[in-house]
This record gives structure tokens, sequence and C-alpha cells, in this order.
């Protein structure tokens, strides 16, 4: 799981950002908390604070450590800090698998340029690697094996090379670690349309999952409990399903004509949940209910908390979300420029079960 994050020098974030995702000892919603680490977190913020740079921060390591999609080149105009452009990002991840923590931090001059990568497993150094200064390529024994390792090609993680070139049981917490980021999933629909990162590459079209998977019923289902009764039904036109919205007295349009923006957005968020969710290790949905009603909201918020098998990150602005009914101090956080807090370290008052957290929110109670 993914305990700490930290970025700098990239994008908004000019000074050393600190996403900290230790838990408290809150006695109610204990499903959302997962080995002393936030499960299912939720972040708030104004326009502009940098909550999608936050995503896209989390998901550049998908670019160098893995083959999946990569954050597309659209959102990385501008990577390092425009007060420091020539100086590279940095990002830290702290991870913890079992008993283990694992720390990997490496830096950027751009999405594929790397200037260094360092690897810590339990406080011990196992690689400390300069690509531009032959001086700084420590590989520890155990990481390397019998690997002859010189890379000069700052395109190309070494710890990506060593991974792809010794046996997964060599080392089983690098494996954990790839296999973590190979499960990661990015992803947003605005206006600008559909858009993800991790996981999979390229991909069927929401109809073909919804087909391939059976799972016509279950989605019609999934629409009424959201408020829409379309009554769906699928027909072979020119040699490919096609997904209908079937009406009265015989007349049928196609779905993706009639659907609103919203329904659309909860057609994208079925579709991952019967394609993804069962596999990934790591979910990020930005703007995650920008075109939902707030009872949809809520819906999307409990069968995600339902979802133990992953982490998940949502960003919103609907503070009807911030309720010890769906979520709970430790796991909502409040973002600020250059600075993210959960809503219990934001406050000296202790925070109850009870207390109305949106409430608390809009009279001033938590110290931004």
């Amino acid at each position: 799981m993914l305990k700490r994050f930290e970025v700098e020098n990239f994008k908004c974030f000019e000074k050393r950002f600190v996403f900290n995702l230790d838990a408290r000892d809150y006695e109610f919603n204990k499903h959302l908390i997962r080995n002393g680490i936030v499960n299912k977190a939720i972040i708030y913020g104004k326009n502009g604070i940098g909550k999608s740079n936050l995503g896209i921060a989390l998901f550049d390591i998908v670019s160098h450590l893995t083959d999946k999609e990569k954050i597309a080149p659209s959102y990385l105009v501008n990577y390092c800090n425009l007060n420091h452009p020539e100086d590279p990002a940095i990002f830290v991840f702290h991870f913890q698998f079992d008993k283990n923590e694992v720390i990997y931090e490496y830096a950027k001059h751009s999405q594929d340029e790397l200037v260094y990568e360092k690897l810590k497993i339990n406080g011990k150094d196992e690689l400390d690697y300069n690509y531009f200064d032959i001086k700084k390529q420590y590989i520890s024994e155990d990481l390397k094996a019998n690997l002859n390792i010189s890379i000069s090609d700052n395109k190309l993680s070494v710890l990506k090379y060593i991974y792809r070139n010794t046996p997964t049981n060599t080392n089983p917490l690098l494996t954990k670690i790839f296999q973590f980021c190979e499960n990661m999933l990015w992803y947003r629909s605005l206006s600008d349309g559909n858009n993800y990162s991790g996981f999979t590459n390229g991909g069927n079209t929401l109809t073909d999952i919804l087909f391939k998977n059976n799972k016509l019923e279950e989605f019609n289902s999934f629409l009424k409990k959201n408020g829409m009764d379309y009554n769906l039904k699928f027909e072979n036109i020119n040699g490919r399903e096609e997904l209908l919205a079937v009406y009265h007295n015989n007349n049928k349009a196609p779905f993706n004509s009639v659907a609103s923006t919203g329904t659309k957005a909860l057609f994208l968020f079925y579709t991952w949940n019967i394609s993804a969710f069962s596999k990934i290790s790591f979910l990020f949905i930005d703007e995650f209910d920008a075109f939902f009603h707030y009872e949809s909201a809520e819906n999307i918020v409990k069968e995600l908390n339902n979802a133990n098998g992953f982490q998940s990150v949502l960003t919103t602005h609907n503070t009807y979300l911030m309720k010890n009914e769906l979520t709970r101090p430790d796991c909502c956080f409040i973002m600020t420029p250059g600075k993210i807090t959960s809503l219990c370290d934001a406050t000296d008052k202790e925070i109850r079960e009870g207390h109305n957290l949106e409430k608390m929110y809009v009279n001033g109670a938590f110290q931004e």
C-alpha cells in the first residue's frame, strides 16, 4: 500500500509537498483503513489548487516502471515548476508491504528523462543510481544479483531493468513494488473527454466491455439505482454490437445520443468497475463526481468503500460527502496551496462520530 507520497518542483508543487496516509485510531468505519493506512481517501480543495496535479504526480511512476498507459503529454506541459525549470522534479513513494517499508525516490527533467533513482528497503540502501555521475551508481549485491549493469540511457529505469532481468522470486519485495505500480489506475471524465493512465493499454470500447462481460441487466439495475430507467439492449449493427436505449412504442435510439453527461460518467465508472476493480492496487479518480447528482456521488463512494481490495483516492468539491456516515476525519483531506491536511490534523478539537463534518468545515472549524 501507499503510505506517504512526496513531490517537489513538479508543475504547481514548487516546494516539497507531502501527502501522508497514516490513519488515526477512530472506532468507526474501520473498513476504510487497512494496516494502519488510509485505504479510502477523499480530497477537497478549491479550483486550481492542484488536486489534478497531485493525481498526475502520483501516476508519473507508471511512465518509467511499467509498460502501461502513460499520463497524456497534454497534461505534462511545463513538467517542472516554472520558478525552477532547470531543476528536476523529485518524487518519493513510501510503500508498506506487510511489515516491510519500501522508499522509492527518483528525479526527472521530463516524463521520460530520469536523473537518479534511489531505493531503500527497511532502512537499508539498495539503490542510489545517478545517470550523469558514474561515481554515484550504487546497486547492492542483493538487488543486482548476477547482473552486469551499466546503463547510460536515462530513459531506461535501472530498477525496471533489474526487475525485468531477474527471476521474480529473487527479491519478493521488488516484485510487490512492480505489481503495485502495474495495477495502478487513474482516470477522469471531464469536458475534455475520458482519459486514463495505468493498469492496461488501449482496450475495448465501453460497449464492448459491457457486452463481453454479459452485464447488461446489471448495468440497467445500476442506472435505475441512480434514478435512470433506460431499458437498454444490444443490437448487432454492421457486424458489431451497439448499445441502444429502448423507449416505449418500439422507438429506440443509440445510448450515447440520449444519455446525459452524468449518465455517461456513470457508464465509465461501471465499466471500469467490472473490468478492472477486482485487479487494481490503487485507484485515483479526478473530479469523480463532476457530473453527478449528490445521491449518485454518495452511491459511488459507498461502492468504493466496500471494495477493500485496493486503495482509492477521490477528488471533489462536494462537501455533502464530508460526513462520518461515509468517511472519517483521517480519510478526508483539505488541499490548500502547497499543503494537504486531513480533517483530524486541521483542528485542535476532538472529532467524534456524531459530529457534522460538513457543518464544521463550512463554519471554519478546520485550519486550511
